[in-house]
């Protein structure tokens, strides 16, 4: 599990709330109008904003954030060099046993290869992947877009209880009091410092930790893309490694270059 979004999220209210409370009164940040404004206000809006059956996946969503991604580069490697060297010996009919007896449970990789033992042309295999990769994407933008939204309904809705605020207090201000509109003006600033606090602390954090699980998700996916249309091609199994370690990061690259020189 990734708790890197749990001890973020922990860190960011912790150093809010000593903030307040080591030059102020904790008190003097409560107030429920404001928190039903801002929070109702903005999960209502993002409830009009999106489908409903996206809105009621919010708690999937964290879930999936907090999600440790198991994703092994090398481990895809070196499968699909190993359907490489079995298509170059029986064949591409051969892979459809092969495809099955891989260790990685991959339902993308099983429907990219069993394109090519369709003996479908390249292009077309190569078309329908990235139409496959364009869909996936697009579900995925949905998701982010949700928290894009609320990322702006937050101070947006902060700011409405601001200017609630402020009416409420200037037609019951008493000109001969200045302490009551000092005070006004504090509870009529609540709002504004929800909105920004729910917006920059939850919102953009969860709508980017998504973001960067898709861009994890959408390397694995080109690089089989690139290893079933190399295998279709026939090329060398060397090469077809060589050329899909341009995928990993150099230190990834290290060690493998190092377990195969021990290898050899």
């Amino acid at each position: 599990m990734d708790f890197t979004i749990i001890i973020g999220l922990i860190a960011a209210i912790g150093l809010v709330l000593y903030g307040i409370t080591g030059n102020g009164d904790l008190n003097s940040f409560w107030n429920l109008s404001s928190v039903c404004i801002t929070v109702g206000g903005t999960f209502a809006a993002t409830f009009m904003s999106v489908p409903l059956k996206d809105f009621l996946k919010i708690p999937t969503h964290f879930r999936v954030a907090m999600r440790k991604n198991k994703v092994n580069l090398n481990g895809y490697i070196d499968v699909l060099v190993d359907l490489a060297q079995e298509a170059r010996v029986k064949g591409l009919l051969a892979l459809e046993e092969k495809v099955n007896q891989i260790e990685i449970d991959d339902d993308f990789l099983k429907f990219c290869v069993m394109l090519i033992i369709d003996a479908l042309e390249a292009t077309k295999v190569r078309e329908q992947i990235e139409n496959e990769i364009n869909c996936i994407e697009s579900r995925h933008s949905e998701v982010w877009k949700l928290y894009e939204r609320a990322e702006v309904f937050a101070p947006a809705f902060g700011m409405i209880g601001t200017l609630i605020g402020l009416i409420n207090m200037l037609s019951t201000m008493n000109p001969d009091d200045a302490t009551s509109v000092t005070k006004g003006m504090a509870t009529a600033l609540i709002t504004t410092f929800y909105g920004s606090c729910l917006a920059n602390i939850f919102f953009a954090p969860l709508g980017n930790k998504l973001k960067s699980k898709h861009a994890e998700e959408m390397v694995v996916k080109e690089l089989i893309m690139e290893g079933v249309l190399s295998i279709q091609a026939g090329e060398n199994p060397k090469y077809l490694r060589d050329k899909l370690k341009s995928y990993l990061i150099t230190k990834d690259r290290i060690n493998t270059d190092d377990i195969e020189a021990t290898n050899r």
